[in-house]
């Protein structure tokens, strides 16, 4: 049974994969909806995310915190780290899924990470046992890099909430 998604920010919820700031960032059409009805369900939904433009001083932490909040997470863990700085949380570490479990009570093998990334929002669900969703927005990387368990390749991020819908009790 699902019960918790996180879905990574830039190329899931919009974008194409790369940073955006928060007056310029717009979801997909259909994406509020599309997560409403994960929550309408009693499914948590989780923004789960990179954003070295904090660190960077581009981008303020809790403004970024409060706009992904507006279009309709439970909540927000993310990463402001650069992956230069040997953190614990930049994905595909897994801080911020740990994070998640200090917070809230869910198993991994009842949650999905939805994500447009192979290299880190995969490799962070294959790595913790969660099965992965793939979206075909945002960056463009070759599957064929990787070898994965348990990843669903779905068109975007409205799809993948709708496979999480029909699929929910498996």
């Amino acid at each position: 049974m699902i019960t918790t998604v996180f879905i990574d920010r830039d190329g899931t919820v919009g974008g194409d994969g790369h940073f955006q700031s928060i007056e310029d960032f717009r979801p997909y059409d259909g994406f509020t909806e599309a997560i409403e009805s994960l929550k309408q369900e009693n499914i948590a939904v989780y923004c789960l995310t990179n954003q070295t433009h904090i660190n960077f001083g581009d981008l303020d932490y809790h403004e970024f915190e409060k706009s992904m909040l507006k279009i309709g997470f439970n909540d927000v863990f993310v990463c402001p780290h650069t992956k230069f700085e040997n953190c614990k949380c930049h994905k595909p570490k897994r801080g911020l899924i740990e994070q998640a479990h200090k917070k809230y009570d869910f198993l991994n093998e009842s949650s999905v990470i939805i994500g447009d990334s192979y290299k880190s929002d995969m490799v962070l669900a294959d790595t913790e046992k969660i099965l992965g969703l793939h979206v075909a927005t945002g960056r463009v990387e070759s599957e064929n890099d990787y070898r994965f368990n348990n990843v669903v390749e779905t068109n975007d991020v409205i799809s993948a909430c709708a496979w999480i819908l029909k699929n929910r009790k498996v």
